[in-house]
């Protein structure tokens, strides 16, 4: 192989693309990371990062500042609307095998990535406006003007991916049917578990991420593109999720402003391959999904990982490339398609609106044993990324 290191620019600094960076730093593989945004800046709600994602943050070298920034999760609930318990999971039951998993705020999570791939050049405010691939490396146009070659580009910026558009021209992201506002507040009192809420073509999500604050998502049904809180209103977002019991109305109050709440529509990206040439995607912009089995990031991380993994091997020439990213394909594809297929399974279901079959939803939720959950949880532990 060519002693000379290769090249690797990473488009987005969000969690894949600095994950990414993180697990290149011990390879023959030099990369650079370019992000839009002009400066880091707080940004987001929270997220929580199932055992498989804290297995590679531990890989990474991450896991202990990620669990003194964040919250071990314990037990975990899904209630009807009035916070009745339809079905539960004790998270603390994987913790011996696999590790706890941790709530953080984004923003949190965002520092600990940013210190540990602090050694790697970055170029804020700036993104990829053209890509061309020569085969033996990657001609790149840059938004600050400048033209650089790359041996890979990874497009690691998330749903709307300017590297996806450049490299396989449109692709049309699939709208759930339902919208999403995200918030963090003070802890309600007396909150000990994290818990969704299912109400009637509706739902509410409570986690908490520290000592002192909760992260909140309320999702409902919508057209797509409808207005958001600076249209509508903080009072619109009240009342809609006003027939919501337990910890909701202590959490409602607390919205004052229509700055607290993020708004997006939930979408998915489904496109085959993820890789053409010399460039690849990685997480949403390669496989984009609905969070409703909070396992997003994880397949980010779990996507560099392995990624890394194969880069770190080296390759001589294009063939050999394209060979390492064949073989990331197979390994990753059947299981990112099983989570983003069940999480459409569980996001239609979590969101019928109907008296009827949402009661039937209700008495079947109770049926279900808690093991049955944890059994879930442990299958994506134990199988191999």
């Amino acid at each position: 192989m060519n002693d000379k290191p290769k090249r690797i620019l990473i488009v987005g600094g969000g969690i894949a693309g600095l994950g990414l960076a993180r697990a290149l730093l011990d390879s023959r593989v030099e990369c650079e990371v370019v992000e839009r945004t002009s400066t880091w800046r707080p940004v987001g709600a929270g997220i929580s990062l199932g055992v498989n994602a804290m297995k590679v943050m531990r890989g990474l070298g991450l896991a202990e500042a990620i669990e003194a920034r964040g919250r071990v999760l314990g037990e975990m609930a899904i209630t009807d609307a009035d916070d009745s318990v339809l079905t539960r999971s004790d998270l603390s039951r994987l913790e011996p095998r696999f590790g706890p998993s941790i709530a953080i705020h984004r923003a949190a999570l965002h520092d600990v990535l940013a210190e540990a791939t602090s050694d790697v050049p970055v170029r804020l405010g700036t993104t990829v406006d053209r890509i061309e691939d020569r085969g033996e490396c990657v001609r790149v146009q840059l938004s600050d003007g400048s033209s650089e070659e790359f041996d890979l580009v990874v497009g690691a910026d998330g749903l709307s991916s300017q590297v996806r558009e450049l490299t396989f021209g449109p692709v049309p992201q699939s709208y759930s049917g339902y919208t999403c506002w995200r918030l963090v507040v003070d802890c309600p009192p007396g909150l000990k578990r994290g818990q969704e809420m299912w109400g009637r073509g509706k739902r509410f999500g409570i986690l908490r991420i520290d000592d002192h604050r909760v992260y909140c998502f309320a999702v409902a049904n919508a057209p797509a593109a409808s207005p958001g809180p600076a249209e509508e209103g903080v009072e619109a977002f009240h009342q809609r999720f006003a027939g919501f019991g337990g910890p909701v109305p202590a959490i409602l109050e607390q919205i004052e402003d229509p700055a607290q709440l993020i708004h997006n529509d939930l979408c998915e990206v489904i496109t085959r391959p993820w890789h053409r040439g010399r460039v690849v995607l990685v997480g949403d912009a390669a496989h984009g999904m609905t969070p409703n089995m909070g396992q997003g990031a994880a397949m980010a991380l779990e996507d560099v990982r392995v990624l890394a993994e194969l880069m770190g091997q080296g390759w001589r020439d294009g063939q050999e490339l394209a060979a390492h990213l064949d073989a990331w394909m197979v390994r990753r594809e059947p299981r990112v398609r099983w989570v983003q297929d069940q999480s459409r399974r569980i996001g239609k279901v979590a969101q019928w609106e109907g008296r009827l079959t949402c009661g039937l939803r209700n008495t079947l939720a109770r049926l279900v044993p808690d093991s049955a959950n944890e059994r879930a949880l442990t299958r994506l532990a134990e199988q191999p990324i």
